[in-house]
């Protein structure tokens, strides 16, 4: 009888470290590369860094650049081009505060989103805008963004 549960306990314990390595494994390959580019932006003949981190993992890296302040109110412009395939993207710029100030507002192809679409975070230093969206391949001006403020360095 105390063989038999020894082998019991013994085939539990298999079982057990198996379903656990499972999981490990696919928790291992299904977490997302999150990637983080720096783009060095000009103003004024100052330099600011704006950072992005996002899961975009296509040869082309999104581009980040200034807006031209003689349309509109000062901002940045951020564009993903260059997938062939739908899926989800989220990113997280961070943009200096004395790049761009004042009430910041997100623009999604011609579109304004909706404050509850995204996050936005202030630290007294950097404005932090957080969003995901599906992107989809061919569809013109899908992973086209701009962030404005009611005021910039430029």
């Amino acid at each position: 009888m105390m063989k038999k549960q020894i082998v019991f306990v013994s085939i539990l314990l298999i079982a057990a470290l198996l379903i656990a390595g499972i999981l490990i494994a696919v928790i291992y390959f299904n977490q997302e590369k999150i990637n983080m580019y720096t783009y060095p932006l000009s103003a004024n003949n100052k330099t600011y860094i704006v950072t992005l981190e996002t899961n975009w993992n296509e040869e082309n890296a999104p581009s980040v650049s200034l807006l031209n302040t003689s349309i509109g109110s000062p901002g940045v412009e951020l564009y993903f081009l260059g997938a062939t395939e739908e899926k989800t993207i989220s990113y997280n710029i961070t943009i200096p505060t004395d790049l761009l100030w004042g009430n910041i507002s997100l623009v999604k192809k011609y579109y304004l989103q909706d404050p509850e679409s995204y996050t936005l975070i202030n630290n007294g230093t950097h404005n932090c805008l957080h969003m995901t969206f599906d992107y989809v391949p061919f569809f013109s001006g899908i992973g086209y963004f701009n962030i404005f403020g009611t005021e910039g360095a430029w």
